[in-house]
């Protein structure tokens, strides 16, 4: 077992470019700059985690029955960076550099290194994190973030385009008018957001409004039996409900979000990045929201649906999927912290309502925001952009670190962004 000893200086370190916008080493890359090659028979090589330590991986590799030599690893945005106790140079990879890269790649032929990439975590002076927490047992060599800290951009992170609108004036909204609740004990036509919160791998939308026709209670204050959706103008004809002229604007307006609502799927590890044409189709339905929202507020039956997909929203409504909350009046305002800790920045995102500050809720619901410690009051977003920033925030918890030192570039250019457009408050 060779002994661990001081890694060389980054100068004598060779140099190999990842795939555009990944972390991965491809085979075809690492042939290209070697002349060794796999065999086509079993070559028995043993790869070893030895430490991690101010940036630099140090493994073990051992090559059939020889001695083990020691290869050290660093990820840099763009380049993987690799040396070797013997032979590895800056104009040189060395066998055993080679066998223990090859090692590593799976069976695409490719080996991903992002979890290595951590660029001025370390203390240079001890080679220790103060950020992270690195185990290195039987099981593997494990690195994630201490658990005071929230996520941290490193620089390469994908931020997010903004989609430029023209910005719409709002007015305030008045008072609704009073609800109006017939006796009949007819069925009624009510109102679902329907929403998944764009996390589905087939049928996956943006929220919109779906009629439907349910039962009231005796007092008509609530539904107590959800019969139908109602999809277009036949099936409303044909639903024994007359709906108001407020109703029929609401239809209509419903009808029109379903066609701008599909988007492409989601998985739950990646988070949704709708590309220019569900951009502008989402800005369109946000802007449909808010000719329906003052109609909404007049409406005694609205309720949220969760529909699992497009493909889902048939048939009998379920009323396991259905959940009372309310579309409120009130315009959110986003705002910003900007609390400075000393080696980073921690930016966290709040709203703002009747002059009260509210943490959001973790899994927002599309075009709206809401708070977690009143969930069920949903508050309309203004712009297109809001909804981005919600969306983005939402996948770390509403909160996001950054080192001064990466606190340029593109995150710089990002945070000027949000300053034209939202509060800032510095802590």
């Amino acid at each position: 077992m060779a002994k661990t000893n001081q890694v060389p200086e980054l100068s004598s370190f060779y140099r190999m470019p990842f795939e555009k916008g990944t972390f991965k080493l491809t085979q075809e890359t690492l042939n290209l700059h070697s002349e060794f090659r796999k065999p086509e028979r079993y070559y028995h090589v043993k790869i070893r985690n030895v430490n991690f330590r101010n940036e630099i991986l140090t493994l073990g590799v051992k090559i059939k029955e020889e001695p083990e030599q020691l290869i050290y690893i660093k990820v840099t945005r763009y380049e993987l960076l690799v040396c070797c106790n013997i032979d590895t140079d800056a104009t040189y990879l060395s066998r055993y550099a080679y066998f223990g890269l090859i090692t590593l790649m799976d069976y695409s032929s490719s080996a991903n290194f992002e979890d290595y990439y951590w660029p001025d975590f370390f203390d240079s002076q001890t080679g220790k994190s103060p950020f992270l927490k690195i185990y290195n047992d039987r099981s593997g060599l494990d690195i994630e973030l201490k658990t005071k800290y929230p996520h941290f951009y490193k620089p390469g992170d994908q931020l997010f385009d903004w989609f430029e609108v023209v910005t719409v004036p709002r007015r305030e909204i008045s008072d609704p008018d009073p609800l109006t609740i017939k006796s009949s004990n007819g069925a009624a036509l009510g109102y679902f957001l329907a929403d998944h919160r764009l996390s589905s791998i087939h049928s996956n939308h943006f929220s919109f409004l779906v009629p439907f026709v349910g039962i009231p209670t005796k007092d008509r204050q609530k539904i107590k039996s959800f019969i139908s959706f109602l999809f277009d103008k036949k099936e409303v004809t044909t639903s024994n409900c007359a709906p108001t002229p407020t109703q029929l604007e609401l239809n209509e307006i419903s009808f029109k979000m379903r066609e701008l609502a599909p988007v492409g799927p989601s998985y739950w590890r990646d988070p949704f990045r709708p590309d220019r044409e569900e951009k502008e189709n989402g800005n369109q339905l946000l802007e449909l929201w808010h000719k329906a929202k003052q109609l909404l507020l007049s409406q005694p039956y609205v309720y949220y649906y969760q529909t699992y997909g497009l493909n889902y929203l048939n048939g009998k409504p379920r009323r396991s999927w259905i959940k009372p909350y309310q579309i409120q009046k009130e315009r959110p305002q986003l705002v910003l912290k900007r609390i400075d800790k000393g080696k980073y920045y921690q930016l966290e995102l709040k709203f703002r309502v009747n002059r009260k500050t509210l943490i959001p809720e973790k899994d927002p619901i599309c075009f709206f925001v809401n708070s977690c410690s009143d969930p069920e009051k949903l508050y309309l977003l203004d712009q297109f952009t809001d909804f981005q920033l919600i969306l983005f925030f939402s996948h770390f918890n509403y909160k996001i670190a950054v080192l001064k030192p990466h606190y340029q570039d593109e995150f710089k250019s990002f945070m000027e962004y949000l300053a034209k457009q939202y509060l800032i408050i510095e802590v």
